[in-house]
Order: structure tokens, then C-alpha cells, then sequence
């Protein structure tokens, strides 16, 4: 199965792959944020909410269309402080064709002052 019906069966099983260990409403708020910053880089909209993360991105092209994510989780970064959020994507590429199942991830941390999550490169 592909295509956006097998996108449950993927958060299954990425969700399965890496047990949670940050509380439910952490993890959630995490996702979503790693989205909406991956959906920025490739399709290049919204990328202004981030200047700081796609200040060195900002002249490039997106080459990708069609983009929906298929799962997403937000996990502790094994790499240091903060948080990673896990990806499963689709899209079509610059030839056009599109795949299911390519992965990203993007790391953030957070401000305790004000509580927010910022991206990392």
C-alpha cells in the first residue's frame, strides 16, 4: 500500500520503532513544529517564521511539490540537549516523480525562559 491510505500504517510503525520518552504533550507540540519547519524547507513557504534556521537557505529553489508527511514524532536528541523530531515523507522531486517514505529529521531547542522550541541545524 502507498500513497496517503498507507500513512497511518507509517505512523505505526514509526511510533513503534522509537518508544516515546518525553511526556505525550512535549512530543506532540515538537511534531508538529518539525512539520511545519520541514515543509518550509522543501517547499520553501514560511521559511520567514525561521530566519535564523534558513538564513544560509534562504536564496535556494525548492525543488519539491506535491509534499504531504506521512508520520512524525518528537523524541529527546540522543546528539545533546533539546529535542528531534523523526520524519516520514512524500513528495515529488525535481524530475517529478513521487516518493513515499523518504525520512528527515530536525532537531530543536528550547528556550526555558520563554518555553519556546527553536529549530538547529
Amino acid at each position: 500500500m502507498s500513497g496517503p491510505r498507507a500513512d497511518p500504517v507509517v505512523q505505526r510503525a514509526l511510533d513503534d520503532a522509537m518508544p516515546a520518552d518525553l511526556p505525550a504533550d512535549v512530543a506532540h507540540e515538537v511534531a508538529e513544529l518539525g512539520v511545519e519547519v520541514w515543509l518550509a524547507e522543501v517547499t520553501g513557504r514560511g521559511r520567514d517564521r525561521w530566519p535564523d534556521y534558513f538564513s544560509d537557505h534562504g536564496a535556494r529553489t525548492a525543488v519539491y511539490t506535491q509534499v504531504r508527511v506521512q508520520a512524525a514524532i518528537g523524541r529527546k536528541d540522543p546528539a545533546g540537549p533539546g529535542a528531534v523530531v523523526h520524519l516520514v515523507w512524500a513528495g515529488a522531486g525535481p524530475a517529478g516523480t513521487t516518493m513515499d517514505g523518504r525520512t528527515a529529521t530536525v532537531r530543536f531547542i528550547r528556550d526555558e525562559r520563554s518555553g519556546t522550541w527553536t529549530p538547529q541545524r
